[in-house]
Order: C-alpha cells, then sequence, then structure tokens
C-alpha cells in the first residue's frame, strides 16, 4: 500500500505491503494531496522565479460546454495541489477563477482565467510538475475567449456531463481545438447525479466527437438503505488498482485497493474492468505497432505492463488529431475523481517540448516557416489583455522562443511599434506575483504595453535592429524583424445596439472605457453611424451585449445607456452588375496639399470568394476580394520621362507599402455600406494605379493614395447601386442545434421550419459533412456490450435537431423554447453566413430599422 510521507513543500510515496487480510472499506490507505496549503496569492515553496524544466510542465486548458462543471472540477485541482486553503463553490460565488462580480453573480464563466500550480503524481518517485491552467467560459457567446485560450494551449481536459452526455458547445469547442491540433483529454463528470450514465457518454463521444474513447476508468456505486445508486469511486484500468472516496470530507482521504478486493466484492465489476483492459489493449494496438509486438511476446491483455500502455496512449495522445483519446470519470461536485485526472494530465497530455514547432510568417505574409522552440532569440504572442484599475494594461503572453526579460524593449511586429516591459507578472486569477523572466514554453503577463493587442506578435527591440550596418547580419534581421506567429481570428459580430452618454460631458469619459474594453474583447466592435451621428456597440451575441454594459457601467463607471439590441445585416451589389471609375483625391491636411488618384473596379459576386494562394496581391477581408495592381511602363523610359512624365513611381515609395495603403482605404470604404450603413459583402475590389495619371510628386503620399481608394470604392459602390435602383441586404444564418426530449422533437422542428423559416437538416446528430464517421459498434463502452443505438445519436430519451435559421428568428427563441419544452430543452447556435434577402423579408427589416 501506499503511505505519505510529508515534507515541507511536497507529498512522497513509498510502498508498504499489503496486509494478507482485506481491508476494511472505511480504513483509510492513500491520502493524495500535495504541499500544504496556501492562500492562492502566496507563491510556490519552490519560489516563482525558480527555473523550471520544460519537461516537466503542462499549458493546458479546460473546455465544455456550459455547467459542466469546469470550474467546480478547476477549484478542486487547486484544492488538491495545494494551492488553496478551501474548495471554492461557484453556487457561493467563493470560487478563485470566476472573480469577475458578473461572473459570481451569474454563476457562469465570462472570462478566461489563467493560474499557475503544482503537482506531484501518486506514483512513488514521481517530481513535481507545474500546470499552467486556463479555465475558458462555456456559454456560445464568448466563443472568442474559448479560441484565444486555445490558441496558446499545449493540452486540454474536456469535460462532458455524464446526464447531458456530448453537448452541441462541447462539440464547437471540440472543432476549435482540432483546429489548432491540440492533444485533449475527457474527464466524464457528474456521475453522481441521478441519470448519469457513463456507457452511452462513452458511445457519444465516438459518434459525435468522432473519436475513439480510450477508457481508463470504470465508475463504482453502491446502493444505500434506499435502494439508490450512490458514485463511491473508480477502477483505474491501466494501474489495476481500485479508488474508493469517503461519503463525507473534502476528497483527500481514499481508500486504494487491487484486483484481489474487486474479484472477491464486486465480481460483477471485476469482470468488467478486465474486459475493458482487453478493449484498451486492442484499441491501442491498431494504432501502435510497437504496442502489438509487446502483446505478441507476452500473449496475454493484463500482463502487459501499465508503463507500456501508458506509453502508447501518450505517443497517441500526443498527435492532436483526437483519434484516440483517454476517458476518465468522476464528480468533481462530490470531490471524486480530480485527483487521478491530475495524474492523467502529467502523463497523456504534452509539455512545450513535446509540441510541433510553431509556425511564422514573415516578410509580410509573403514566406512561411516554422520557429524552432530552441531559437534563442525572444518570440512571444499576446492572446489577452485585460485592464486592471491598480496595475493598468495586463498583456497576456505565451513565449514560444527565447526568455522574455524584465525592463526590456520588445518590438511589436504587427503593428510596427517599440514598447518596453515594466514589469513581469506570474497569474493566480486575479492576483499575481513579480517575476523576473519568462521563460519559452510559458505563460505570463507584461505590465507596461500601451499598445499591444490580442493576436499581437512581439520580439526582443535589438533582435529588430540587429544587424543594421552589418551586411553579413542584415538578412537574418530583416526577417525576424518581420515575423509573425498564426493570429487569432476575431469572428464578426451578430448584433448590436446604440450607446450614448447621459450627457455631452460624458462623452469622452465613455469613449475612454469603451477603448479599454475594446481592447480586452476584439470581439466587440464600436462603430459610428454618419447619418444620425450614434455611437454603435456590435457583439457575438445578447448576453456578450448585455455583459458589455454591465461592466462599462459597472466596473469602468461609465455613464452611458444602451438602446436595444438589434442584427447586424450586412449589404451587397448585384452578382450581375458592376461599375468602374477613376478619381482623384485632393485635399488640403495641415497646411499642406495631398493628392493622388487610382482606377477602381466593382463587381458584385453570388458566393464568398475564397482566396488563392498563388495571387499575393489578393486578400479577402470580410467575404470581400480586394487587390491592388501598380501598372509598370511597357517600355524603357528616358530619362526625361521619368522626371517629367511620372510614368513610374519613385524609390521612395515602397511598392508594398503603396499596396497595403489602397487595400486599407477600400477596406474602410467597405466598412460603411452606400445603402443603409451596413458593412459590405460579396464584392470584388480591384484598385490600379497608373503613374503616368495618379502620381502628383511629393503631394502623393501613401495617406493621400489611402484616402483616393476609399473615395473611389464608396463612389462605385454607390453607382452600382444606383444602377440596381435600390441595394441588396444580406442577413445572418445561424447553425442551431437544439437537444429536446423525444416527445418535443415534432413541437421544435415545426416551429423551426415553419414559424421561423429555417431549414431543418438533420436529426439525432452533429455530423458534418465530408468527415469520414468511424464504426460506432465497434466502440468499447462500459455495459453497452450488444445494444445498438435504436435513435440515430441520441441517448437518454434526448433528441437533437441541426437547422439553419436567420439570426432575426432566434432573438429571445431561449424563453420560447424552454415554455414548448417545460424548461427542459436546450440550444447553441454560432453564425454560419450571411444569405441575401428576399425583397419581401427585407420589407418587414426596412421597416423595422426605420421605425415605420
Amino acid at each position: 500500500m501506499l503511505l505519505p510521507a510529508r515534507t515541507a513543500s511536497a507529498i512522497y510515496w513509498r510502498y508498504l505491503p499489503l496486509p494478507k487480510t482485506t481491508p476494511s472499506l472505511g480504513r483509510t490507505i492513500l491520502s493524495l494531496q500535495n504541499s500544504p496549503k496556501r492562500f492562492y496569492a502566496t507563491p510556490s515553496a519552490t519560489g516563482a522565479n525558480a527555473p523550471v524544466d520544460l519537461a516537466q510542465t503542462r499549458n493546458i486548458g479546460i473546455i465544455a460546454h456550459i455547467d459542466a462543471g469546469k470550474t467546480t472540477t478547476t477549484e478542486r485541482m487547486l484544492y488538491y495541489s495545494g494551492f488553496t486553503r478551501r474548495i471554492g463553490e461557484v453556487d457561493e460565488g467563493s470560487t478563485v477563477m470566476d472573480y469577475l462580480p458578473a461572473e459570481r453573480s451569474r454563476g457562469i464563466t465570462i472570462t478566461s482565467a489563467a493560474i499557475t500550480f503544482n503537482w506531484t503524481p501518486s506514483t512513488p518517485g514521481s517530481q513535481s510538475y507545474t500546470i499552467n491552467l486556463i479555465d475558458t467560459p462555456g456559454h456560445a457567446d464568448f466563443t472568442f475567449e474559448v479560441e484565444r485560450s486555445i490558441r496558446v494551449l499545449d493540452g486540454a481536459v474536456t469535460i462532458l456531463d455524464g446526464v447531458a452526455g456530448v453537448e452541441a458547445q462541447t462539440e464547437k469547442v471540440w472543432r476549435q481545438a482540432e483546429k489548432y491540433g491540440i492533444p485533449r483529454l475527457i474527464f466524464v463528470n457528474k456521475l453522481d447525479r441521478v441519470g448519469a450514465k457513463f456507457g452511452p457518454t462513452v458511445k457519444e463521444i465516438a459518434s459525435k466527437l468522432n473519436a475513439w474513447p480510450a477508457v481508463l476508468q470504470l465508475p463504482i456505486y453502491e446502493q444505500d438503505t434506499k435502494g439508490d445508486d450512490i458514485f463511491r469511486g473508480v477502477v483505474d484500468i491501466v494501474e489495476k488498482r481500485v479508488f474508493i472516496w469517503g461519503l463525507e470530507g473534502d476528497g483527500q482521504k481514499i481508500d486504494m485497493y487491487d484486483y484481489t478486493w474487486l474479484k472477491g466484492n464486486r465480481p460483477d465489476l471485476y469482470s468488467e474492468a478486465l474486459t475493458a483492459r482487453a478493449a484498451l489493449v486492442e484499441l491501442l494496438s491498431e494504432h501502435d505497432e510497437e504496442l502489438v509486438e509487446v502483446f505478441l511476446d507476452i500473449g496475454d491483455h493484463h500482463a502487459i505492463s501499465p508503463g507500456a500502455i501508458k506509453k502508447s496512449l501518450r505517443k497517441q495522445t500526443l498527435r492532436g488529431s483526437s483519434e484516440v483519446v483517454p476517458v476518465l470519470c468522476g464528480a468533481s461536485f462530490r470531490n471524486i475523481g480530480v485527483q487521478p485526472l491530475l495524474d492523467a494530465v502529467i502523463d497523456y497530455l504534452p509539455s512545450p517540448l513535446d509540441k510541433p514547432e510553431t509556425e511564422i510568417s514573415y516578410n509580410h505574409g509573403k514566406a512561411r516557416g516554422v520557429l524552432n522552440a530552441s531559437e534563442d532569440r525572444l518570440c512571444a504572442l499576446a492572446f489577452k489583455v485585460i485592464n486592471d484599475p491598480k496595475r493598468g494594461a495586463m498583456v497576456f503572453v505565451r513565449v514560444y522562443s527565447g526568455t522574455l526579460v524584465r525592463a526590456h524593449h520588445l518590438y511589436n511586429t504587427t503593428l510596427g511599434v517599440k514598447e518596453r516591459v515594466h514589469r513581469l507578472l506570474k497569474m493566480y486569477a486575479d492576483d499575481a506575483i513579480d517575476i523576473q523572466s519568462i521563460p519559452a514554453g510559458h505563460i505570463g503577463v507584461i505590465i507596461g504595453l500601451k499598445n499591444a493587442r490580442t493576436g499581437d506578435t512581439l520580439i526582443s527591440d535589438h533582435q529588430h535592429h540587429f544587424g543594421k550596418g552589418n551586411k553579413h547580419h542584415q538578412k537574418a534581421s530583416d526577417s525576424f524583424g518581420t515575423v509573425q506567429l498564426r493570429p487569432i481570428e476575431v469572428p464578426p459580430p451578430v448584433f448590436f445596439a446604440s450607446i450614448e452618454p447621459n450627457s455631452l460631458s460624458e462623452q469622452k469619459p465613455l469613449e475612454d472605457a469603451l477603448s479599454m474594453l475594446l481592447r480586452e474583447d476584439p470581439s466587440l466592435h464600436i462603430n459610428i453611424d454618419e447619418d444620425s451621428g450614434q455611437m454603435l456597440i456590435s457583439g457575438m451575441g445578447e448576453l456578450h451585449l448585455e455583459i458589455a454594459r454591465d461592466r462599462l457601467v459597472g466596473e469602468l463607471k461609465a455613464k452611458a445607456e444602451m438602446g436595444r439590441i438589434l442584427i447586424s445585416y450586412r449589404e451587397t451589389i448585384p452578382s450581375t452588375s458592376g461599375y468602374e471609375l477613376r478619381t482623384a483625391f485632393e485635399k488640403e491636411i495641415a497646411g499642406k496639399l495631398s493628392k493622388a488618384g487610382c482606377h477602381v473596379s466593382v463587381i458584385g459576386l453570388d458566393e464568398p470568394p475564397i482566396l488563392d494562394p498563388g495571387t499575393p496581391d489578393e486578400t479577402v477581408v470580410d467575404g470581400n476580394l480586394i487587390s491592388a495592381d501598380i501598372i509598370a511602363p511597357n517600355h524603357t523610359l528616358t530619362m526625361d520621362e521619368a522626371e517629367v512624365e511620372h510614368t513610374k513611381l519613385p524609390k521612395s515609395i515602397d511598392t508594398e507599402e503603396l499596396k497595403g495603403s489602397l487595400i486599407s482605404g477600400a477596406i474602410a470604404a467597405l466598412g460603411r455600406g452606400p445603402y443603409l450603413g451596413f458593412p459590405v459583402r460579396n464584392s470584388s475590389i480591384k484598385i490600379t494605379i497608373d503613374p503616368s495619371k495618379d502620381y502628383f510628386g511629393t503631394e502623393s503620399t501613401l495617406a493621400a493614395y489611402s484616402s483616393a481608394a476609399r473615395l473611389a470604392v464608396t463612389m462605385a459602390l454607390k453607382e452600382a447601386i444606383a444602377s440596381n435602383e435600390e441595394g441588396i441586404l444580406m442577413e445572418p444564418m445561424m447553425n442551431v442545434i437544439v437537444t429536446v426530449d423525444e416527445k418535443d422533437l415534432g413541437k421544435v422542428v415545426g416551429d423551426l421550419s415553419s414559424a421561423r423559416g429555417g431549414h431543418v437538416l438533420e436529426l439525432g446528430g452533429g455530423d458534418e459533412g465530408g468527415v469520414e464517421r468511424l464504426d460506432t459498434s465497434k466502440v468499447y463502452a462500459p455495459g453497452q456490450a450488444g445494444k445498438v443505438d435504436d435513435n440515430d445519436g441520441g441517448v437518454r430519451g434526448k433528441r437533437s435537431v441541426v437547422a439553419t435559421v436567420p439570426l432575426k428568428e432566434m432573438v429571445g427563441y431561449l424563453k420560447h423554447l424552454r415554455s414548448m419544452t417545460t424548461g427542459r430543452g436546450t440550444f447553441v447556435m454560432n453564425l454560419l453566413g450571411w444569405e441575401r434577402m428576399t425583397r419581401l423579408r427585407a420589407v418587414d427589416v426596412l421597416k423595422d430599422i426605420r421605425g415605420g
């Protein structure tokens, strides 16, 4: 058996022979806990600035559907690691990770929170590991928080509700992790609740997430005096151990038994455990030739060592393809199963050294390559910004190479600006401690950056300037000075509302507060209606905008009022029409004349454009294809022609910078359509510069060309719409997944397809077209041998409806769904794209917009 030997900072383990007599259920044999409890604001015993071996580091996130138990599980992790003195509860508003007032009052996670703690696995002789953990939101309105967190993580723990199974938002975050190749493991939570079923949930992992579940644990239930099943512990299939937790207490005292006890006390569960181990070895052998050789040498599934199984499973998990996914079980609220989950994080999820080399681009996106983690030059990604009232702007960064050092200067390759690092922090949710450096592979916070935003790439300033005047180093220096890590995609907003200050004197404070809010959350957008002068704030959903309003008024003390929430439509021009013109911009700015010209061609598109990798001068922005071209002279210029006729641009104007200015001007024009002021989509814009006609000497600056492009595109769009007599509106179409009881399926389908004008795609599953689905009949699921899914992907009497519905018809849908399903129905939706509106629907929308 294992008995703890406590030291000042950790728990070590030593083996003692098990007694020959079977121990009683109440005898404590194992206490799975780490260092003595401490307040979360206090650094670890090893010291915050102590060097950490990257092989002993895990950067992980907790992802799941809302209310699956992410924050509850995280709070137990912090408690058992010795990081907190007491277990925080969501219902009490006492959690470490949900620290915003809005989070505690609503009982949901709104913003991702980062924390660092240590964990020593229970295996004898194990070293302490550093875990950088990010707890993410589960609500669909805050999907961008999940996106930017996943971007910088090495691994993720996906939590499933053992009653609800694989829910719709779980599928969404699973696909987000799939996009970045993040290795994952699954923790089936809430197995203590009535209606929880581990076996059907495992089946859903295969059918809905398209992953082979590698079952590592089995749940243990006991019947109480009333005949109800009480969840007590888990069977460890790999190590062939049994863990039983007490009915009371904080979950630190655990009884551990071997299979001898299991065979004598629970022969049915013992038989299932043998089947589970054989199924696990068979599954791993299908993907690992090395394990096949081990099995052939031994010839027995149960004789293969735990080390060989762990090695094989870790190798397959690190591929990041989710082909094989470790599955564990527990009940975080009852303090069951969290310590083995932490051990699994160490065993199966990657360290920064295990991840593939990071993709980068350089030379303004023209060239691509990879960044070696052993590179000594600093390269970091800013993935989150928080405005703290005491500390100022806090920029969260992940360091991919080199070391970020306090008091050094950084160069932002995305913005092209230089900034100084004042302080470096290691975060503990809303608390932090100062550190001297952040090494490669770690996550930390920079204080002092005034311009950095989400998605910006940061390098050392001396690396950017290194090589000037030194031809030997010039080329390498120039390339690294333009390096950019893969940016974080910001989804387009779909709802908007007007926001106005209470008085004219509050205008400037409101603008300052909005600037801070937008830097924190790039998925919020602010624009001014040029006709009415009204300020509009746009976001991902109704709850998103409600939270933004509450934070503006409550936290940032802005004195303003928000109007009713409306839908953000788009404009387009007919695909049969187009227009082209040449125009010149001429204006005196600050006493200096600016003058430039350009030729613009505008064409409407039926479908959103797809960028061709072979055309570097083209870019796609918000569904528009924009290209810029500079006409070169078709003959060799004489000296007089070059100086007098301007048939060739001077060397002082960089061609690439000029094209960037032209595209920026076009983007600005497309941001406000000429019909109703909505952004323009589905158009092709081509801007051409003929130096003989469009260059006017020193008056033709880059800013002048940008303004000329904006003016020309705006005029061309107006002419294209005028030729059609009126513009065309496009409305956001949502991919909606509704989960309801079997008995309510007909009502929900009828409501979506008729009353709401939606198109039902499928019933029962959420499969994506074009994805090869695995054969679920070959999936091992505990207690499900011989059972066949009889409801096309649904379990527990639940069915899912997948449909595309106009966003306008989904406003306020939750209340209607609850009334139809007596509170049992749930739904999630995400933006699918924009669709041209029929004239009849457009008339109704115009009345709503114009108030007529």
